[in-house]
């Protein structure tokens, strides 16, 4: 092991960015889910895909930065699974027990439906496309799922697996940018044949989205010379999205990378919200519970009934509501029990 420069430090603004990214598919989610013209409005500046982009280049480089700083791939598992799992299981087991009150179906005929334990027993290992939905609930919504937004935790769990085996592969052949770039094409060539053949949902699957997580994971890597050319990189960077905004061709190749770059160097450079998180961390709270929230809310016709505006509000209030409970009943109670070690460093390679 050798240590990384003193570059890289706490000090940076990723509890900002993880905020920004959910409140983006939460806005993206409520101008979609509501139904409601009005709201229409809210999806020309919110992006539901740009919010999981960024969380999986952010993930790639802290789960990165993670995993190096970890004595043992025991205890690498434990950590990453003390950070996704508790809240996790919280979501899916509420949402059956709670739903239970809002479902159409009386309490016996909800509770011995062979749907509401397929939910349960498929959404808890991660396959909620098995059975998104549960019964007598959202039948009139845009869609039934309960919560749409869980199918990424799916994919998050797989890059905690994938990541040792990479870190592997660089130590056995010493070749980080050929096993990473290497990776990077796979993941676009995939997403490529997909969206060719219009596999929308197999195209969004872990190979997919892997372009995102590596490139956190090379920037890690090559955290030092990034800094060092922050400024060129940064407008090489944004060059890079505005040409694919605008399609001009082959652009597509250097989203993942261009976009990852300009997510952490602002992590790094905006220091206004470096205090962001003091109070705590609600992004994953407000991400996993407000899909299921809004799904209430557009059952009742709430969107309809009053004025969509104070709704939408309404809806964000309570998802924050949910986070901030989140935060403290359950996952910051887990992630006590293991403190990061927080010398930075990164294996020689």
């Amino acid at each position: 092991m050798t240590l990384v420069s003193s570059t890289m430090n706490n000090k940076n603004c990723f509890d900002f960015l993880r905020f920004f990214f959910a409140a983006n598919i939460l806005l993206a989610h409520i101008s979609e889910l509501s139904q409601n013209k009005s709201l229409y409005f809210l999806s020309n500046f919110s992006n539901a895909i740009i919010g999981i982009k960024g969380f999986f280049i952010i993930s790639g480089f802290l789960v990165a930065k993670s995993y190096v700083n970890t004595p043992s791939l025991k205890t690498y598992f434990i950590k990453r699974a003390k950070r996704i799992l508790p809240a996790y299981v919280v979501v899916i087991l509420l949402s059956v027990f709670v739903f239970a009150y809002f479902t159409s179906y009386s309490l016996s005929e909800y509770f011995s439906a062979l749907a509401t334990y397929k939910y349960l027993g498929w959404n808890l290992i991660f396959m909620n496309f098995m059975q998104p939905c549960l019964p007598g609930l959202f039948e009139n919504n845009l869609i039934c799922a309960v919560n749409g937004a869980l199918w990424t935790l799916k994919i998050e769990e797989g890059f905690y697996l994938i990541l040792p085996l990479i870190f592997y592969i660089i130590r056995k052949t010493k070749k980080t940018f050929l096993v990473l770039i290497s990776l990077y094409v796979l993941s676009l060539l995939y997403w490529f044949v997909m969206d060719y053949f219009n596999k929308p949902v197999l195209a969004k699957q872990l190979p997919g989205y892997l372009s995102y997580f590596v490139s956190g994971i090379f920037i890690f890597l090559n955290f030092e010379f990034i800094m060092l050319h922050k400024i060129k990189l940064f407008i090489l960077s944004i060059l890079f999205l505005v040409a694919y905004y605008f399609s001009v061709p082959q652009t597509n190749l250097f989203y993942p990378a261009a976009f990852g770059t300009i997510v952490i160097i602002f992590a790094y450079n905006f220091k206004w919200f470096n205090n962001f998180g003091k109070y705590g961390d609600f992004t994953y709270g407000l991400y996993i519970y407000h899909f299921p929230v809004i799904q209430l809310f557009r059952q009742y016709n709430l969107f309809e009934k009053y004025n969509p505006f104070i709704i939408a509000l309404a809806v964000i209030l309570v998802s924050l509501l949910f986070a901030v409970l989140s935060w403290f009943i359950v996952e910051k109670r887990f992630l006590e029990r293991f403190k990061e070690n927080k010398t930075i460093q990164i294996p020689a390679v």
